[in-house]
């Protein structure tokens, strides 16, 4: 029986992923499911956290339609109610979805909210008013832009409105500029920097305040359009000054695209991308954003498709995310409060949440994390002998984790039966691994715990030749 010295064959399996399904379900290959990752110092070296857990932050009542803080305090969205901190504010349009919020200034500060049906002011002393002046659109698209005193809106046929200075309930009806480069239709409103920004089918327009003294004051900046759509309006999110949203062009399906000071670039892998070869928006599309414990996520879910992604800005990594019974992860918007916590909005219960790594369940609901490697061949395609796996990670007492291995291609009849690693102890080890050409590993963590994994070594030697 032939063997190789020990040092010809790798003695760390890495256990950091990326998705590499091989087409549009993520039944096969390699992916992150409710975990991300976190590089070290060390070149090359990475760990595996537990994605943040939900812990009951109010408990309101109806679906969730969006949430935000406007001066310290809590706006959300339930059915057709508007609520500050939990007390109703008055009824809204139900039938829009997800609202996008912004704010001006003036002699009283208003809160604006729009779903692209409906739009509304408030503020606590005029209560809540419904945008009807006779220049404001009759059909709009969502999102919000405020530029040195005026509020711009986005009209369907790609025209910008803009209000009076620091006065969104009067609309100038000469204070429109159309996003013409290409004649497709406005899918959404945003900005980003100093910049309006007009999402279209198939391109993107920037607007600058080129301070006018008649018409529009927004002058078109030029040699800034974008040749990247948009595929839905409720895909569009802003992170910490970038714009991140669903792309498409006349001749591709979706990608995904981010925006930094007006530069746009595609940050969908091809892996994504076949996830996304299919996107069935008949039941809604969310998405949302969060900062947290040094990583910048923007969420998307399309909710027919039964699919979460979550892309990493920070780390340039994508994984999914679900909730306990393994469906899309059912968030829709996000927010912060007055002492730094962030804030989630549920999709149907009625409830927010705080969202937090500190949290090691959502709610009292366990969070199921599964690891699935690449298939592992140590470079060789012959019978290797793997006599223990011994994994790197934080011992913490109570933390068992499930580990089961496949042999054939991820073929879901031939997973071997889980065994248990107790990652209390100082050195886990699997022994008597058993004998393979290629294998896959699903490691699954499924305790009320913290979780962080970064590797496992291995006692591997040829098997004959």
């Amino acid at each position: 029986m032939a063997q190789a010295p020990d040092n010809e064959l790798p003695k760390r399996w890495p256990l950091v992923v990326d998705l590499e399904n091989r087409d549009t379900s993520t039944a096969k290959d390699a992916r992150l499911v409710n975990a991300y990752v976190e590089k070290t110092k060390n070149p090359g070296e990475f760990w595996l956290f537990k994605r943040p857990g939900l812990l009951e932050y109010a408990n309101i009542g109806g679906n969730g339609f969006g949430v935000y803080n406007w001066l310290g305090n809590i706006y959300s969205v339930f059915g057709s109610t508007i609520y500050k901190d939990g007390v109703s504010k008055g009824t809204v349009d139900a039938t829009g979805g997800v609202y996008r919020f912004s704010q001006s200034l003036g002699g009283t500060p208003k809160l604006q909210l729009g779903n692209g049906v409906k739009a509304y002011n408030y503020d606590d002393s005029g209560g809540l008013v419904l945008i009807n002046d006779a220049d404001f659109p009759s059909t709009f698209v969502k999102g919000w832009g405020y530029l040195n005193g005026t509020t711009y809106v986005g009209r369907s046929n790609a025209g910008i409105q803009g209000s009076e200075i620091n006065d969104t309930t009067a609309w100038d009806p000469l204070n429109v500029l159309t996003a013409q480069i290409e004649p497709d239709a406005a899918i959404a409103l945003a900005k980003q920097l100093v910049y309006v920004i007009m999402l279209k089918q198939w391109s993107v327009e920037s607007f600058y305040d080129a301070g006018n003294s008649t018409g529009s004051p927004l002058g078109r900046v030029e040699g800034a359009k974008v040749s990247l759509g948009c595929a839905h309006q409720d895909t569009v999110r802003d992170l910490d000054g970038a714009l991140i949203w669903a792309s498409t062009t006349r001749f591709s399906a979706y990608q995904v695209a981010l925006m930094e000071n007006l530069k746009a670039r595609v940050i969908s892998s091809d892996a994504v991308e076949r996830l996304l070869l299919h996107p069935d928006t008949s039941q809604g599309v969310f998405s949302w954003a969060t900062r947290i414990g040094g990583h910048k996520f923007y969420v998307l879910t399309l909710k027919a498709n039964n699919l979460t992604l979550v892309y990493d800005v920070s780390e340039d990594r994508w994984a999914q995310w679900v909730d306990k019974d393994g469906n899309y992860f059912p968030i829709v918007d996000s927010t912060y409060d007055s002492s730094g916590n962030r804030i989630v909005q549920h999709e149907t219960n009625g409830k927010l949440y705080k969202l937090d790594p500190s949290y090691f369940n959502d709610a009292n609901d366990l969070i199921q994390v599964d690891i699935y490697t690449p298939n592992f061949d140590a470079g060789v395609r012959v019978n290797k002998y793997l006599a223990w796996m011994r994994f790197v990670g934080d011992q913490v007492p109570g933390s068992i984790m499930q580990v089961r291995v496949n042999d054939d291609d991820y073929d879901p009849t031939r997973w071997s039966n889980f065994r248990s690693v107790d990652l209390s102890l100082k050195h886990p080890t699997l022994d008597n691994c058993g004998t393979f050409k290629r294998r896959a590993l699903n490691l699954r963590h499924r305790s009320n715990t913290a979780f962080r994994l970064q590797a496992a070594d291995l006692a591997l030697s040829l098997g004959p030749i």
